[in-house]
């Protein structure tokens, strides 16, 4: 069977990811397909670069990106995916995205779920839409 709700991954420098998961279950409960992958300090990013492919084709493409910030390796390395990979994600995120993405990911997914979150969330949050569609177009 079809997974229709796609897997959320979370992408940041260092553990912030998994702490931000594990901290936000405390809110929100459990979540299943829910995944952290943390850049290590010293990690190769050809090796990062392979993690992220895994997971991405663990869920068979159909996943939903958060990353730290735009312009870091976590990034970078999204960008570098998602040439060969059609994604949807946010950037800047933090516990209240993490939040949205989790209660909104069964109604709306993929480029609606990026602009509900980032009009939901303010702040710093971004919608990766129009980017990671030019670079899956190059």
């Amino acid at each position: 069977m079809e997974q229709t709700v796609p897997a959320v991954l979370v992408l940041s420098h260092g553990f912030f990811c998994q702490a931000l998961i594990d901290s936000t279950k405390m809110i929100f409960g459990d979540a299943p397909q829910v995944e952290a992958l943390p850049l290590e300090e010293g990690m190769d990013p050809d090796l990062y670069e392979a993690r992220l492919r895994a997971l991405v084709e663990q869920y068979g493409g159909n996943v939903f990106v958060c990353v730290d910030i735009m312009g870091g390796t976590p990034f970078k390395t999204l960008a570098k995916v998602a040439k060969d990979h059609r994604l949807s994600g946010v950037a800047g995120v933090s516990m209240p995205m993490l939040i949205e993405v989790l209660s909104n990911r069964e109604e709306c997914q993929g480029d609606e779920l990026a602009a509900l979150v980032a009009e939901n969330c303010g702040g710093m949050n971004m919608d990766l839409t129009a980017f990671l569609k030019k670079v899956y177009n190059m």
